[in-house]
């Protein structure tokens, strides 16, 4: 046998080996997404077809030859029309692509099969079959009959109608999926190519090439579904969706490969990136530094399962909340999960600010009259259970009416911030500090015996009228009065504290403000 004959048999074997492997691969993921189906028959109908074609090539006879082209005529007619349902499949017309319309597409290729299987009864596909004179080993040659036009014909229509919709659809679909797109042209594009050569007569020995091109697309095949998830991946259509949405969506397949995300995942993430695609999900990271799992996968689980996480994008602290969501079949299968992410960043600094204005003063932003009284209720009962000293102090800006009358109200909200900050900085470390109304503080101060709270409420007083208020109508001096009051460990309730703190500083106004008292 002729030595380039020999190698041709061998790609050609080469060829459906690489067909098998797709099969195989094609039907262990055969849940992944409908479209796979198709793939898993036109990877049989490749194989029947390379192995048919290497062993007619090996044949001694003309007899021998005619079989295996019979045998190659039960794959090769249905690989074309399969194709261009796996296309439309893809670039988002599966509504079309239903058993009725694919049986439609196959009658042309059953009809085909037929009249090869009993072409020596009518000579419809081959008028004349013979073998070559000139070729190195036996090798068949023909004339073609009516019908080997109507099937070319066919061939070619669904070969260029599937290279148009790709085309088409070219420069819609993410660049990180583009691959796909790439080896689903070459496998239309490279054995059209190599059909034409062939019809043109331009071929060694008249010898068919398509068989050995698949060799090429096969390869590109099993590179796609390598680097970019071919026949994981969800079709065009989806990515329009995915496209014009503000949550990030991710898309995973049964064992938890990503499978896919939209551009709005990729700005949410900073380590969503191309080469993420058919990596397992729980490996995706924020960076190659940030160890946190972000997305955890809950194989077989119909559970809906939610959580909140937080990241910084560039020096912006975001939030966000991840759904994650089962994919169910119309046959109730399990095929794989969604991740919603969703960006709740304003809802939470809203929850973070009402929070605050439930917790502090809007004005002074000192704990307002209910928080306070929480956290210092909660301090007494410590206090009393430690046996230790716990003291109120109440504070009264001085003639703070005549503050709003001769300068207005923008000035009397100044002097209740001013007085509010000199409170903080001696108190707020250690000690409860709220604003009980008006122009009213008060102090909890745990840790503090009665004469402890009086010597501090002194250092507060000379600090206040020590330091004036600057504003637009210039210095304003204030004073302040003061009041302090001591629980006695007798369990009293600490609105009863509150009122002899009151009382004290009903002294201290009455004995001509400015001054600190204490209850008796």
């Amino acid at each position: 046998m002729n030595s380039s004959v020999s190698v041709f048999i061998v790609l050609a074997a080469l060829s459906g080996v690489l067909s098998v492997l797709l099969t195989i691969y094609s039907y262990v993921n055969r849940n992944r997404y409908s479209g796979i189906k198709l793939f898993f028959w036109i990877s049989i109908c490749s194989a029947i077809y390379a192995f048919g074609f290497s062993m007619e090539l090996a044949s001694t006879s003309l007899e021998e030859i005619m079989y295996w082209v019979k045998f190659e005529y039960l794959g090769m007619p249905f690989i074309s029309p399969l194709s261009l349902a796996l296309v439309m499949y893809y670039v988002g017309m599966e509504k079309y692509v239903t058993r009725r319309n694919i049986m439609l597409l196959l009658v042309i290729p059953a009809l085909t099969f037929l009249f090869v299987l009993t072409n020596e009864y009518h000579h419809l596909f081959y008028q004349d079959v013979y073998l070559n004179p000139d070729a190195p080993s036996p090798m068949m040659d023909m004339n073609m009959g009516e019908w080997y036009i109507v099937h070319g014909s066919y061939t070619v229509s669904c070969i260029l109608t599937g290279i148009f919709l790709l085309l088409r659809y070219w420069n819609r679909r993410k660049n990180v999926l583009r691959s796909q797109l790439i080896a689903l042209f070459i496998g239309f594009a490279l054995p059209w190519a190599a059909a034409f050569v062939y019809l043109m007569g331009l071929t060694p020995y008249q010898m068919d090439p398509v068989p050995l091109i698949m060799c090429i697309t096969s390869f590109f095949y099993m590179w796609a579904i390598r680097t970019s998830g071919l026949l994981v991946a969800s079709p065009v259509a989806r990515e329009y969706i995915f496209d014009s949405m503000r949550d990030g969506v991710l898309v995973v397949d049964p064992q938890g490969f990503l499978a896919d995300y939209n551009p709005a995942a990729e700005v949410m993430i900073p380590g969503l990136q191309a080469d993420c695609i058919a990596r397992p999900v729980n490996q995706i990271r924020l960076t190659e530094d940030f160890d946190e799992e972000i997305f955890e996968f809950y194989p077989d689980s119909n559970l809906i399962h939610i959580k909140e996480v937080g990241w910084n994008i560039g020096h912006v602290a975001c939030h966000y909340k991840i759904q994650s969501s089962p994919v169910i079949n119309r046959r109730g299968q399990f095929v794989g999960r969604t991740y919603t992410v969703l960006d709740v960043t304003e809802q939470v600094r809203l929850e973070e600010e009402l929070r605050r204005l439930a917790t502090y003063d809007g004005l002074t932003d000192i704990y307002n009259r209910t928080h306070f009284m929480q956290e210092s209720q909660r301090e007494l009962e410590t206090a009393n259970r430690n046996a230790q000293p716990f003291s109120l102090m109440m504070i009264d800006i001085d003639h703070f009416k005549r503050i709003n009358d001769l300068f207005g109200h923008d000035t009397g909200d100044l002097a209740l911030r001013h007085i509010a900050s000199i409170l903080k900085g001696r108190l707020a470390n250690e000690y409860l500090l709220g604003r009980y109304g008006g122009e009213e503080f008060v102090a909890a101060l745990p840790g503090l015996d009665l004469r402890e709270a009086a010597l501090c409420a002194e250092e507060l007083r000379r600090e206040i009228e020590r330091v004036p208020l600057n504003c637009a109508a210039g210095e304003i001096g204030i004073t302040a009065s003061f009041g302090v009051a001591e629980s006695r460990l007798d369990g009293a309730p600490l609105e009863s504290i509150f009122t002899e703190a009151d009382i004290a500083l009903y002294t201290s106004k009455k004995s001509g403000r400015n001054r600190v008292s204490t209850a008796s």
